[in-house]
Order: C-alpha cells, then structure tokens, then sequence
C-alpha cells in the first residue's frame, strides 16, 4: 500500500504494517483511499504517538490500536483489528456502554484505575487502567468515532493493596498478648483484603503431632466443608496439612470446585479456582508452627509469580508473630517476678547498647585504617610509575567503598545489586546509560560482598583502559540468574575496540580466576572475544 494519498498510513512498527496489509474493502470504512479527513488524521496520532492509544470508527465503532497497546489487547491481537468494538470488548462492553454513548454525543469522559475484568489471554483477569473517551467529530459536525489513551494501573494498584495487607498485619499482631491472639487478629487483618484473598484458613499444629486445629479463618464460616475444626496431618483431605507441614513446602491445590460444593466469592462474581497452602515459619530453616490455606483470587494473572511471593510474605508475617509471641510468653514464664523481669529486660538492653558501641568503635577504626593506608600509599608512591600507583589507588578505595555499603547494615551482608552498582560508579556516566545491571533481588554475606565488589572493580578498570568503556560508544551488561546449583553471573562487553588475548595476565585478572573463584567456591571463565570481553562465573546460593 503506498502513494501519497496513504501517507497518513505510513510508519507505525507493528501496527502501522498491519493496518497497511488488512483488508478494509471488506469492512463498513471502504478502502483507506476513501476515508474521511478525521479518521485519517486519528491514524496519524495513535501511529506515531508511545502511549497505548485506539480507535473506534463510525457507527460500528471498528476497531484500530497502536504498537503500544498491544501488551493490553493480549490475546486478542491480531483479531481484534478491524473488528466491531463490541465485539472485540464484549465482556467488560455493558460497563463501559454508558460512557460510550455518552462520548458519541460529544460528551468526553476521564476513568482513574477503574477495575476491568478482561478475558485477553484465554481466562478473565483483573485489571486496571487509567483512560479517556474523546469525541472525534467527522466531515460533516457529527461524531466519527472515539480516540482514547491508556495508562496500565494494574501494578501499581495491585502492588499498593498487597503492600497495604502486610502492614496491616504488622500493625494488629503487634498487639497480640497470646498466641491464640495472633492466630485471631491475623485473619482479621487479612479481611482488609478480599481481592487478593477472598477466604483464608490458619491451622496450627497440634502437640499431639497427628492433628491440626482451625485456629481462625476470614472470609468462610468454621465448619464449612473447607474449613473443618480439625484435620488429620495423615489425611489428603480436605487439605494436605500434613504434607505441608512435613516438608515446610508451598504447595498449590487446584480444582476448588471439584472438591468442594461451594466456596465464598468475596467481591468476585466467581469463586477461587485455587488455594495456595504455605507453612506458617518465619524463615526457611525454621520449623512450622502451622499452615496457612489462601484461596487465590480467581481473576489474578495466571503463573502470576508476583502473587506467589506476596502470599510467602503473607506466612512469614503471620510466622514472625506468632514466634515473636511464643518468644515473650516463654520469657514471662522463666520470669519469677515483676522485679526479675525488669533486671533481665535491662540487662538485654545494656548488652544491646555495648555490642552497638563496639560494633561503632570497629566500623571506625576500619575506616580511620583505611584512610591511613590510603595517605601512606599516596607519599609512598610518589615516585612511582602513574599508571601502577594510580590502579593501587584505585583498588583502595574499591575497598573503601565497599567497606562503607557493609558498615550500612552493620556488616550483616549487602545487596547484590548495590555491590554491582558501587563497584562500577567511578565509570558512570551522566545521561549515558554505560551499564545495563539485571538480575533477582539477592542478598550477599559480607565475604562474598567484598570479593565481588573487587572483581566488578577489576573488570571495570579493565574495560576502561582496554574494552567497551575505553571509547565512546560501548557498553556494559551485568546480569546473573538463577540456576539448580545456585547463582549464574555474566559480565559481557560490546561496542569497544576489537579485543584480544592478553600477553600476561596481571594482577587484576589473577584476582579475578583464582581469588574469585576461591571466595565463591565456584567456577570462573573470561573469554576475551573479538566483540569484547566476556566473563562468567556460577556460584552457590548464598
């Protein structure tokens, strides 16, 4: 499709292509030649514009859409294009009906997060987008059609509620004087929550080692089919307690509705597909105290990992109260008065105090020792050759730096992701993106911290003088992953000068095959590519 009369059609990525290749003598629009200014100058707008933008034209409201938005189309895609809106939308259609006839009199209308259930990939899934209708007037002073823009919420809104919940258990735990207490203001803070969470169920272990008890539950009666008083750990059903409770393992049980009869819906017109069973342990070495039955909210995203790690969070919290009770009832009980309690509560506290004093102290003296060595070495190296007192240098102050991200948390261990980002500071670039960093969340003990802040200091440095950061056009992927034997790391260059075995292998790169590989107890590998340098290496989970 080309000539000037079908410029407006022109560019586009994706969508522009289809909408050049699609049929329209076959639709109500006639061929593009044909169509009316408006409509062409709407096309202009959604194909050049990044913000998720469509369509709808003339009294069947057909259907176009951008590059954009085809992440919120889905599945809908490619069969959505040039399709009556209604059809294309039939299933959120009798909510938005309204608005749209509204906006085909010239009337615009603006949504905020508004909560639409869509079936885009095969199942109904909730969502929430931020959107506007404004009327397009045609040729002849009526309205044409509808052009709308769209901001995906759906994260964010979802992301906020969840964060909300574990606060909010925080907070009416906090005020638990037993542990049947924390059981009980646990599921009723879990009622703040019927999306995400339309029933729960907390059973804790029994003593006997052969039963579970329902120690309180949100949004199902006791007594319901799903919710008995007590459970065999023995028995498959209604739950696998015990399995649970034996391999401290999240487990998922799906076909709700094959097992039983009827289940709440909470806010949803359906009932949870799922339920997702987690060990009450505030930690993965910890043993269970009980097991925590969620049933999923049917609309959320199908392998919805996001999801799965809120409902961990949501055990753990629980856990952690639970612990933290059990933990003040059994101080109370080896209390043998009023008086004895006190003492001991300010003893700990003492003990609290020295142990920050001295931890105060040390982090000090490091820093001062440091900073010594780092005056020591600029006099002492006066006269040495630029280049080798400037590295050493250098590797100080890699070491400084690191050293200051472990005094942060008290030496307890530091992110992964803020070693990367320390150790390569030194070579960012303002409004150059030089590095691209990928990887999980992960937190590194204190050992490990250090010997990889040294060895992204060491790639760096060598990248600077002889790969992707010597010019102006390279650039560097940090990325690491995770594996069956633990952790996958890869620094890869490209966009540098054409690299090369080197004649010898310094300092920097002794550190980096045989240090490394020793501090991780792994295997390291750097291959010096003609596209640039790449260095990999795999460790255990920390």
């Amino acid at each position: 499709m080309g000539g000037g009369a079908l410029q407006f059609l022109q560019g586009g990525g994706q969508m522009g292509q289809a909408i050049r290749d699609f049929d329209w003598t076959g639709t109500s629009l006639g061929a593009p030649e044909s169509w009316p200014a408006p409509l062409k100058t709407c096309m202009r707008i959604i194909l050049s514009s990044r913000q998720p933008m469509w369509l709808w034209w003339g009294d069947e409201k057909i259907n176009f859409y951008n590059d954009a938005y085809l992440p919120i189309i889905g599945g809908k895609h490619p069969h959505a294009l040039g399709q009556p809106a209604r059809q294309v939308w039939s299933e959120i259609w009798h909510q938005v009906e309204e608005r749209i006839n509204a906006t085909m009199q010239g009337e615009a209308t603006y949504s905020e997060a508004e909560l639409l259930v869509m079936h885009r990939n095969g199942y109904d899934e909730e969502t929430y987008y931020t959107f506007s209708f404004s009327p397009v007037p045609d040729e002849h002073g009526g309205i044409g059609g509808i052009i709308c823009a769209n901001t995906d919420d759906t994260d964010r809104v979802i992301g906020a509620r969840r964060l909300a919940l574990l606060r909010e258990i925080a907070s009416r735990t906090w005020e638990a004087d037993s542990v049947a207490e924390a059981y009980t203001l646990a599921a009723r803070a879990l009622t703040a929550n019927p999306r995400d969470l339309p029933f729960a169920l907390l059973y804790r272990l029994e003593e006997d080692g052969i039963h579970a008890s329902l120690a309180a539950s949100c949004g199902i009666e006791p007594g319901h089919a799903a919710a008995p008083a007590v459970i065999a750990l023995d028995a498959a059903l209604p739950w696998p307690v015990g399995a649970v409770a034996r391999t401290a393992k999240r487990r998922t049980v799906a076909n709700l509705e094959g097992r039983f009869a009827s289940l709440p819906k909470g806010p949803w017109q359906e009932s949870p597909g799922e339920a997702v069973m987690l060990p009450l342990a505030a930690n993965a070495d910890s043993a269970p105290r009980g097991v925590l039955i969620l049933g999923a909210n049917p609309y959320k995203r199908q392998e919805d990992e996001a999801f799965d790690n809120f409902a961990v969070l949501v055990a753990r919290q629980i856990a952690s109260a639970i612990v933290n009770v059990e933990a003040f009832e059994a101080e109370h009980e080896r209390a043998k008065s009023a008086d004895v309690l006190a003492l001991e509560i300010e003893h700990r506290r003492r003990i609290e105090r020295h142990q920050n004093q001295l931890l105060d102290e040390l982090n000090h003296r490091v820093k001062n020792t440091l900073a010594t060595v780092q005056a020591m070495a600029v006099q002492t190296l006066k006269g040495v050759d630029a280049d080798v007192r400037d590295g050493f240098l250098a590797r100080l102050f890699a070491l400084s730096s690191q050293h200051d991200l472990l005094t942060m948390d008290n030496w307890e261990g530091a992110s992964l992701e803020g070693v990367v980002r320390r150790a390569l500071r030194p070579w960012r670039q303002d409004g150059r993106a030089r590095f691209v960093v990928e990887g999980p969340p992960l937190h590194l003990d204190p050992k490990r911290a250090l010997a990889l802040g040294m060895v992204f200091h060491e790639l760096a440095s060598n990248a600077a003088r002889f790969g992707a950061l010597s010019n102006d056009d390279g650039q560097v992927h940090v990325t690491w992953r995770s594996v069956p034997e633990g952790l996958s790391f890869c620094w890869r260059e490209e966009g540098g000068p054409p690299v090369s075995q080197p004649a010898r292998r310094g300092f920097g790169l002794r550190l980096i095959e045989h240090g490394l590989a020793r501090e991780i107890s792994g295997n390291v590998q750097i291959r010096f590519d003609p596209a640039g340098v790449v260095c990999t290496w795999e460790m255990k989970q920390p």
